[in-house]
């Protein structure tokens, strides 16, 4: 099968969506299949064509007009038997111009998170027309169902690569981090998590921060003056070396929680609003994680686990047990089911 993949961000990019896309493309190509991923070229440096493994890439410009949409899409879908897209903005702003010049081709989506808390009138209506004009969709998380009411095929939370070994944490290592400086992503509430489970329990709790993003500055000055012993590196490509030297991991998003739990991590989540307290409870394995509502809550909760080696090792296993479960080809058999018009 000649397979299409839309994405507005790729590889080298770091994040979930690209993650997700690069190793869906990889285990389809290892299945047998011919992949070829289109995305933006963002920066001139990035080759316009290029090959990962077995898996084609290639870039359009920032903004492509018509013409280049013409030259450059319309060939690759009619070489494609499918034609799937990973959120609305790429399906609507490349395919939907060449609607009636393109030929005909069975196209699908997978809506990847969320805008912004209240959800954006634009994106509910993105989202819409988006469902509207495919065959399909598969939902990255049951959140998506719940908060946009979107009728998807399948629920999916990615997948991940299983280690050959995970040892338990050290007993006396410190806590990681990942994701953007961002005021959604919870480092804000992390490091106040910290500062009260300082002053208010007694441990000091070191942390690693993996991933870029506007707070940097202001977080490690702030981190500095209450006396934290935080180590920020900047956008990492392979996390793992600093998970296996964390005792747990303060993570919100999908891929990462599954990195962790596979790994024998402790997942420490928080949220600040109703919908992405639905993104974390509605996981599958939220009972296999701690979560929590507000600093103080959160730093109980990590307070309680230090002390309670036992219960925290009962969870690992749990975690564990489900994160192995989570395999890049049982996603990869999804997306298949899918365009093959079954049950997904």
């Amino acid at each position: 099968m000649n397979v299409l993949m839309l994405t507005n961000s790729f590889h080298p990019v770091l994040g979930g969506v690209e993650k997700h896309v690069l190793r869906l493309s990889q285990e389809l190509a290892a299945m047998g299949h011919r992949v070829t991923v289109v995305s933006q070229r963002m920066k001139p440096e990035w080759p316009a064509e290029e090959t990962l493994g077995d898996v084609e890439v290639r870039r359009l410009p920032h903004r492509p007009g018509l013409a280049a949409l013409r030259s450059l899409l319309r060939p690759l879908l009619a070489w494609a038997d499918i034609a799937h897209a990973h959120d609305a903005y790429a399906l609507l702003r490349w395919c939907l111009p060449l609607r009636w010049i393109a030929p005909r081709r069975p196209t699908f989506i997978t809506f990847h998170g969320y805008e912004a808390y209240p959800i954006p009138l634009q994106a509910r209506m993105l989202r819409r027309v988006a469902e509207r004009v495919t065959r399909g969709s598969i939902c990255m998380g049951e959140f998506i169902c719940k908060w946009y009411r979107t009728r998807c095929a399948a629920v999916s939370y990615g997948g991940v690569d299983l280690p050959a070994g995970a040892p338990d944490p050290p007993a006396d290592a410190g806590a990681l981090f990942v994701g953007r400086l961002a005021s959604d992503s919870g480092i804000v509430e992390v490091i106040e998590t910290l500062c009260r489970l300082r002053q208010d329990h007694g441990f000091s709790l070191a942390l690693t921060v993996c991933g870029g993003g506007p707070l940097r500055a202001r977080l490690e000055s702030e981190a500095q003056n209450a006396g934290l012993d935080l180590r920020f590196l900047g956008p990492v490509t392979d996390v793992i070396p600093h998970l296996l030297g964390a005792r747990c991991a303060f993570v919100t998003g999908y891929l990462s929680i599954l990195e962790a739990m596979a790994h024998r991590r402790l997942v420490f989540a928080i949220y600040d609003n109703p919908l992405k307290r639905d993104y974390l409870e509605l996981f599958p394995g939220a009972g296999a994680m701690v979560i929590a509502g507000s600093p103080e809550e959160l730093a109980r909760q990590v307070a309680g686990h230090l002390r309670a080696p036992g219960r925290v090792s009962a969870l690992l296993d749990q975690a564990q047990a489900f994160a192995r479960e989570q395999t890049w080809r049982r996603v990869a058999e999804m997306y298949l089911r899918l365009w093959r018009g079954g049950p997904a």
